[in-house]
């Protein structure tokens, strides 16, 4: 009996820094989806300020920094932006001043893709430390 006395204050002593170690990991890799929605969202913000008009969809400077400002707590996120048109939905892109032969005029969408990477705050084993987070969001202008 005296030998098993301080067996349970051991085990704890030993599985504290595993348990720990669990937690970090569980808690780092939710910060990555976190941040992953932020990458999402910014790409959604630039390209609906591209889709209120066409004079907006042509500027893509203004739907990037949408796209940014929305993103404000991640350093380093980068958004392009582009515009296009076409005659059909996922069709080929066409010159927005073209007709089309059986719909009319095109239909102009604006398309806006963030990047950013993130950084976990422990190096895991096994498990990347770095890890490349993007975004595309494509809307049709109004």
């Amino acid at each position: 009996m005296k030998r098993e006395k301080g067996s349970a204050l051991l085990e704890t002593v030993l599985m504290i820094p595993l348990f720990m170690l669990l937690f970090m990991g569980v808690a780092d890799y939710g910060r990555v989806f976190y941040t992953a929605d932020i990458v999402v969202y910014a790409a959604t913000a630039g390209a609906e300020y591209g889709a209120i008009s066409t004079t907006n969809a042509a500027n893509t400077s203004g739907m990037q920094t949408a796209a940014t400002n929305a993103a404000t707590s991640i350093s380093g996120l980068t958004a392009t932006a582009t515009s296009f048109c076409t005659c059909s939905a996922g069709g080929a892109t066409v010159s927005c001043s073209s007709t089309c032969t059986s719909y009319g005029t095109p239909c102009m969408y604006v398309q806006v893709k963030t990047q950013a990477t993130f950084k976990t705050l422990a190096a895991f084993p096994g498990l990347p430390h770095t890890i490349p987070l993007t975004a595309m969001s494509t809307l049709r202008v109004q």
